[in-house]
């Protein structure tokens, strides 16, 4: 295109953000005509398609280029905004929104925080992706968040990263369920088959944990809870054990509501801040504020970058 519509990009991302053409225009206080013509013209303009049309609607390869671009604008449009203001006085126009994948435990733990902070500090908004923590990178890689907290060690390319310390898991059951599957001790020959919790397919935590404490693996049965309230409460109740962060484990344990497997013996993941280096000064200073208050809550490794 020789000449970017921005106008209708932020049409687009509207559409890919909300779900669906009729959730974008009533976000936009536009007809859903209005924005059909629009992402319909940007298309051609294009000469590509750009949005998948379904329930919902998603973006393809190339209208996740344009809209990663959009973002990007916006933020140093509200980066010159702040400077203007601060010349000569005034409201900046809106609040910029940075989409951010973040790991499910994080998320429900130390990084609220982050969140409250960066609409206080830096007059932002975030729209979080919930993932775990070894894929939550597939969404910076594929332009859909513009930064991520993530397992991956291994800088992202056109990435800066900063290492966030460690989260650990420990593995816990409530007392009556600890008597009934685990009175003869915790062992490879009583956790097989023993009713364990994971948040989903992609959650191996409970492999980490037996490997660390045993040196190898047995098959289990396992449920598969994919809210973090919901596993909790699953340890609470009885139904089986589960690995879940030690930050929320601590007072569970010391009200006797919880009881560790394995004393002592926690699965540590590391996690990492990766954010696009080719974005603003804005972004920077969220990386910056997500690295502090990360430091408050994770274990601080011994070595940072």
């Amino acid at each position: 295109m020789s000449r970017i519509d921005y106008d209708s990009l932020i049409i687009l991302s509207a559409v890919i953000r909300e779900g669906s053409f009729e959730a974008a225009a009533k976000a936009l206080k536009v007809t859903q005509s209005a924005v059909s013509q629009r992402i319909r013209q940007l298309e051609e303009k294009a000469g590509v398609v750009l949005v998948a049309r379904g329930r919902p609607c998603l973006p393809t390869e190339a209208g996740i280029q344009y809209c990663r671009h959009v973002e990007q604008v916006t933020l140093l449009q509200q980066e010159l905004d702040q400077r203007m203001r601060a010349l000569v006085g005034g409201d900046i126009a809106g609040a910029a929104t940075i989409r951010l994948g973040v790991n499910n435990d994080s998320l429900a733990t130390w990084f609220p925080n982050v969140i409250k902070r960066a609409s206080r500090e830096l007059g932002i908004r975030l729209d979080v992706l919930p993932d775990d923590q070894d894929h939550t990178e597939a969404s910076l890689k594929s332009g859909d968040a513009l930064a991520v907290i993530t397992a991956l060690e291994t800088p992202i390319h056109g990435c800066r990263r900063l290492s966030l310390g460690s989260m650990d898991y420990v593995a816990v059951a409530s007392p009556e369920f600890f008597l009934a599957e685990f009175s003869k001790g915790v062992s490879l020959d009583t956790l097989r088959g023993s009713t364990c919790l994971a948040y989903n397919r992609k959650d191996n935590i409970q492999d980490q944990w037996m490997t660390l404490c045993f040196g190898e693996t047995v098959p289990l049965s396992t449920h598969f809870v994919p809210s973090y309230e919901g596993y909790i409460a699953c340890c609470r109740n009885g139904t089986a054990w589960g690995l879940i962060p030690s930050i929320a484990a601590t007072p569970l344990v010391a009200l006797g509501e919880l009881v560790e497997l394995s004393p002592g013996k926690a699965a540590r993941v590391s996690l990492h801040w990766q954010a696009s280096m080719q974005s603003s000064e804005i972004l920077t200073r969220l990386g910056d504020l997500v690295l502090e208050e990360a430091t408050k809550h994770l274990v601080t490794d011994a070595f940072r970058p």
